[in-house]
């Protein structure tokens, strides 16, 4: 067994869609004791835990170490302990990831700054252009407002309403964008306030004295086995060609004069998918290297020329097929018909037969066993796959779709995580692992580790499936920040 455990990361992995496993809510229910809660020793943590009285600190600090100890016994009795998932990636991860936030990410502070005023430049003048069309100034945060604006006095049109006026959501914003300018001017206005307060402001606000920001990685919160990044989410950071892209570009080496290097797995959900459903055509476009957004626009538009727009269609047909969406959301992403996009999806369905095979297989299975699972054999139960409501029925068969290839994508990244820190240790390198960002992993070098780095952990990364029929590929790209290194 490792070196050390962790009891909650078990019960994650038996239920995945469970949220915010803690340990008072497996006291309550494993051994039906109510522990003492954090919120109560704290006063709704008005106190420092420092601060509580001795005697009740060491009542919580021993339920704490008690209930931990009778669930790891619980687990081990039950050989739950000696679980594959648990042993090989989740355990391993856990000094992976400490590393990764103890490293930290160095921060550009004056470049930030200047990012913020760029932000703030572009919401001023959205703002104006905004009233221009408007024809009169008003509180554009204000859904109330954009509502009488857009379809009261604009006259423009909607179908979607709420209980008291028309919606004004995203999507409303979205589907009307490419037909008024002002619809659109407003969707970028909202997007620019995001990114200035949830990312720049909260960035100047958190990055610490040595221009470290430091995240927190959790293993315990999505269904998929993906791990998610928290205060601040580093992983949600913009990476478009625009203002908001820009962000990254603060994102820096601490080795002076030195560089950001990105190591980023290409199309591997794709892929993925290629080695589960053993299609021919799927497998060997990779074998070839093709491009397989361009293959797939070949079946798509036959006997035409494929410009960047219907690369683009393909590419959405490609990725949103995998999620089992629907040809009415597929047509809200590419600006097509209905009737298109259905054709789009029998098109690629068509042209890869065996991965509608192994989708409908996929959900036989799950249908007789209540789970589904990845290559790594980490499962994901499924309980209500069989419910008589049609809308419970098909979201249960869109995350049986989902997991098989999201969850495998989330186990090789792990994999590759644990293999590169082995790496580093063993070479006794002074680079250092800062960031994960979904199928990316992100390096500050040290100077004339560069190279020992870049072929390194892309032979790690690329090699992480053994004995498959074709290999993963990961781009490696540096600079110096992490915006140019991608």
């Amino acid at each position: 067994m490792a070196r050390f455990y962790d009891t909650i990361l078990w019960e994650y992995i038996k239920n995945p869609w469970v949220k915010w496993i803690s340990l008072d809510k497996l006291s309550g229910k494993d051994f039906n004791y109510l522990m003492m809660s954090y919120d109560y020793v704290t006063d709704k943590w008005e106190k420092n835990f420092k601060d509580v009285d001795l005697p009740l600190a060491a009542i919580y600090s021993w339920e704490d170490v008690y209930i931990t100890n009778k669930l790891f016994e619980k687990q081990k009795s039950e050989n739950l302990t000696e679980n594959n998932i648990l042993k090989n990636i989740e355990i391993p991860l856990i000094d992976v990831l400490k590393n990764i936030e103890l490293n930290g990410v160095k921060i550009d502070r004056d470049r930030l700054k200047e990012i913020w005023n760029l932000l703030q430049n572009e919401i001023i003048l959205l703002e104006k252009e905004i009233y221009k069309l408007a024809e009169e100034d008003f509180n554009i945060n204000s859904p109330k407002k954009v509502w009488e604006i857009l379809f009261w006095k604009l006259w423009l049109p909607s179908s979607k309403k709420t209980k008291t006026w028309w919606s004004v959501s995203a999507e409303v914003l979205w589907d009307l964008a490419h037909k008024y300018p002002i619809a659109q001017m407003i969707v970028d206005y909202r997007h620019y306030s995001k990114i200035l307060s949830t990312y720049v402001d909260w960035l100047l606000n958190i990055v610490s004295d040595d221009d470290l920001v430091h995240t927190n990685y959790n293993q315990t919160v999505t269904t998929t086995g993906r791990l998610s990044s928290t205060n601040p989410n580093l992983q949600n950071i913009p990476s478009s060609s625009g203002i908001a892209g820009e962000i990254r570009s603060a994102f820096i080496s601490r080795f002076e004069n030195w560089k950001v290097l990105s190591i980023d797995y290409s199309q591997v959900e794709v892929r993925i998918l290629a080695i589960l459903s053993k299609d021919k055509n799927l497998l060997e476009a990779f074998k070839n290297n093709l491009d397989i957004h361009h293959k797939t626009a070949e079946f798509l538009f036959p006997g035409e020329t494929i410009t960047p727009s219907k690369r683009k269609i393909a590419k959405s047909v490609n990725f949103w097929v995998i999620y089992w969406i629907s040809p009415f959301w597929l047509s809200k992403m590419i600006w097509w018909s209905v009737s298109e996009s259905k054709n789009y999806i029998d098109t690629f369905f068509n042209s890869y037969p065996k991965v509608r095979e192994f989708l409908d297989e996929t959900i036989k299975n799950c249908e007789k066993n209540l789970y589904v699972e990845t290559i790594f054999w980490r499962k994901r139960f499924i309980n209500w796959i069989n419910d008589k409501n049609k809308i419970i029925k098909q979201a249960a068969e869109r995350e049986a779709i989902n997991m098989p290839v999201q969850g495998t994508s989330a186990d090789i990244i792990k994999l590759a995580m644990i293999k590169t820190q082995e790496f580093l240790e063993k070479n006794k390198l002074k680079s250092k692992m800062i960031m994960q960002v979904h199928d990316e992993l992100v390096f500050d070098v040290f100077p004339w580790e560069e190279e020992q780095i870049s072929k390194n952990i892309k032979n790690i990364m690329e090699n992480i499936l053994e004995n498959s029929e074709i290999i993963l590929k990961a781009d490696v790209s540096i600079w110096k920040n992490w915006k140019e290194a991608k």
